[in-house]
């Protein structure tokens, strides 16, 4: 059944569990630093994510993996589509190599 926000009366929010979810410190580090570091961090997720659902990685693989190719990265200039698709592509074949 499709969530239906106008039907909600009230949400409530928690404080994040950062030691409990590594991957939300991932997500705050990559936005905190911004530049092409959000699209390395979604190009080693979604690698990582179907290294999961094949079997060859568990599930705490994920940010494992995911953190290890942002801790690789290394950005300097200014942020173009270019140096975006660079990132996400370099970031995608990090990946394949820690995770094969």
């Amino acid at each position: 059944e499709p969530l239906n926000f106008a039907a909600l009366a009230k949400l409530e929010f928690e404080e994040p569990r950062w030691e409990e979810f590594p991957a939300l410190n991932l997500a705050k580090r990559a936005g905190k630093i911004g530049g092409a570091l959000p699209a390395v961090m979604n190009a080693a997720n979604e690698v990582a994510v179907e290294a999961f659902l094949a079997g060859r990685i568990k599930f705490p693989g994920i940010w494992e993996s995911v953190g290890w190719v942002m801790d690789r990265y290394s950005f300097s200039g200014g942020v173009t589509l270019e140096t975006i698709i660079e990132a996400d592509l370099w970031a995608r074949e990090e990946a394949k190599s820690r995770l094969s």
